[in-house]
Formats: structure tokens, sequence, C-alpha cells
């Protein structure tokens, strides 16, 4: 049975507005950050900064939804481990419909097991050590001299995300754009929430130049936790360029140079390049050079000042991507990385004869 891009549309700005995300509620910073560092393996390479840069593959979508390529019944996979191994997120991405009816989709799941809980191990008995004396120190939430941690107390508790961003092609006052809609459940130890979001975008080729513009979480993104607590991220714009440089050495070795602006209001950072109160503008860059279109080299910057790098194998029916991510503030436990498998579905299903 076909798909119809209209119905989900229709579906998920019903998720949308009822959330209630431009009504009362607390605004919150990285609320759906998930859906900003969570990519694959080639993005993160290039540090990101392919909002106008088309990877072709189903993963291209998150960062840009108007990035749709034509059905080629691949499926793209990526792990991601951060910091020592303490968050694994993984991805699975793929396509459903026909030539004039493409969904990108994108399921991103991240689990955080174990995280301690301290806030019961303190024994505040002030200085003296003794229980209902009201002595110094006692019952003000510090370790004070005599006190002690009461080690039986330690709980742990875990953290999981389930991301779902489907993408498609529309137009907007006979402009061709790419709507990205987002769902997110959270868990955070026994509170669970679910929220929507929407992403808008569009690009344009000229000559041999793309350009791309994403406003993320439009009009706003919200999560409505157990008990009615409604947080909400405003919107943030994502602009970019890139250039293809072909041809070089003979039809030896191809360049695809690219750049990225965020600006957002619920992102800044210490080292943002430009931050003014809530407002802030970060910069990102990345290159790649491929070879005969099969061996692929690349490097970058990212928004939060993470040098990247990684390389490429493409074959016949299946590529491969891996990505590293070096943190400078933090190099002990801020290095990840990340692998991509792209795979044929049409290829694997002759394998197995199916």
């Amino acid at each position: 049975m076909r798909l119809k891009t209209t119905s989900i549309y229709r579906l998920f700005f019903f998720i949308l507005l009822n959330t209630k995300v431009v009504c009362d509620g607390t605004w919150v910073n990285y609320g759906w950050e998930l859906f900003d560092y969570v990519n694959d393996a080639r993005s993160a390479s290039l540090g990101t900064a392919n909002a106008a840069y088309n990877i072709s593959t189903p993963h291209a979508s998150i960062i840009n939804p108007s990035h749709l390529i034509k059905i080629q019944n691949n499926i793209s996979l990526t792990h991601q481990s951060r910091f020592a191994n303490m968050i694994n997120t993984e991805l699975i991405g793929f396509q459903l419909g026909d030539k004039s009816d493409i969904i990108n989709i994108n399921i991103i799941y991240q689990g955080i097991s174990k995280i301690p809980d301290t806030r019961d191990m303190l024994l505040d008995w002030g200085e003296d050590g003794q229980f209902g004396t009201n002595d110094n120190g006692e019952g003000n939430g510090v370790i004070d001299p005599g006190e002690r941690l009461d080690n039986s107390r330690l709980k742990f508790f875990s953290q999981y995300q389930l991301g779902l961003h489907s993408a498609f092609g529309s137009t907007i006052f006979g402009v061709p754009i790419g709507l990205g809609f987002k769902v997110l459940s959270y868990s955070l130890d026994k509170k669970i929430g679910l929220g929507a979001g929407l992403d808008i975008g569009y690009n344009k080729k000229i000559n041999q130049t793309h350009f791309g513009i994403i406003i993320k979480n439009f009009p706003a993104s919200g999560l409505i936790w157990q008990g009615g607590n409604i947080e909400g991220t405003s919107p943030s714009v994502l602009a970019g360029v890139s250039r293809t440089n072909g041809e070089i050495f003979g039809s030896q070795i191809d360049i695809n140079n690219m750049l990225s602006l965020n600006i957002s209001s619920s992102n800044a950072h210490q080292d943002s390049d430009y931050r003014n109160g809530p407002i802030s503008i970060d910069g990102a860059y990345g290159s790649e050079i491929i070879y005969k279109k099969k061996i692929i080299a690349r490097f970058g910057k990212n928004f939060v000042d993470e040098i990247t790098g990684g390389v490429g194998l493409i074959w016949n029916h299946m590529s491969f991507d891996y990505a590293f991510l070096s943190s400078i503030a933090t190099p002990e436990i801020g290095n990840h990385h990340l692998l991509t498998i792209n795979i044929s579905s049409k290829w694997i299903s002759s394998k197995l004869d199916l």
C-alpha cells in the first residue's frame, strides 16, 4: 500500500499541536539535542557542516530535511560511542515510498545505565556526628567535619531516549522544501516524557555551489512529562554553503568543501564564536577528498569546537564510514568514535535468496 506524505503530515501536526508547545511551560536549553549531535559517521567527520551538502543517505535528512534522494533501497546503521563508552547511541535509517513519494526514516536510541544517585547518602548530623542535637552544620545539606556518607544509601538509575525523525518533500507558496517531523520519548529514572517537533529545510544549487537553510524546532519543540510539566525548546537557524571541485588530476580526485553557521537562542556555550545573552552563533566547517569515488578522507571542526576527521570506503553494494571526534577540553573522556555502514537491502536479499 502506497504511503501518503500528507497523511503523515497531518498526524505529526496533530501531535505537535497537542503538545501545547507555545502555551504555558518552561523553556529549556538542549531539550532536543539528541537530534543535533546524533549523526552518521560521514556527517560527524565533516563537523556536521553539511547543511548544504547532501551525503545521499537516509541520515542526511536529520541535518537538512530537504536532503532527499531517489529510492535506493539502502539501510544505514550507525553506532556512536561517547565519553569513554559511558554513552552509546544507535541510529538506523531507511526509506519508504516510491519515486514520487519518498520518506526518509531515522530511528535513534540512546541509553545510559547505572547513573549514581547520591542524593540520600549524606548523614547530615552536624559536626558532632550525632543526629538530633541541632549543632552547627546539622541539616544544612553540606558535608561538614564529623559527617560522612552512607554507602548503603547509594542508588542507581538509568536514562533512555528514543527518537523518530521522518522527512519528506513538500511545497510552501510554490517553493520546494523539506519537512522533518520529530518525535521524542524520554525516560529518566521513573519519569517519562513525550514530545514532537518540526524542522523545515531548503537547498538550492547554483552552478557547483549549494546553499542550504534550516529552521529547527519550528515554531518550537515541546516535551510533556508525567504530571503535566511542559518543556519547550525555541527555534534555531542553520545555514550552510558547500562547493564541489571535481575533475582534479583528470577524474581521479573530487573535493567537497563546506561551511555552516548555527544561530540559536538555546544552545549557547562558553566557547561559542559569538554570544550575546541567550543568542549565539557558532561555525563549523568540513572538507573531504574523494579518490576515484572509492576512498575518502575527511576532516573538519564542529559547532562545539571539536576537531573531527574520518575515512570512508565505497563498494558497489556497501559503504563504510568512520569518524573520530577529538575534544580539546577533556581528551581523557571526550574523544569518541562513530561507525556507519550503508548497505543495499536488495543485495542482502539476493545473497539470502529471499
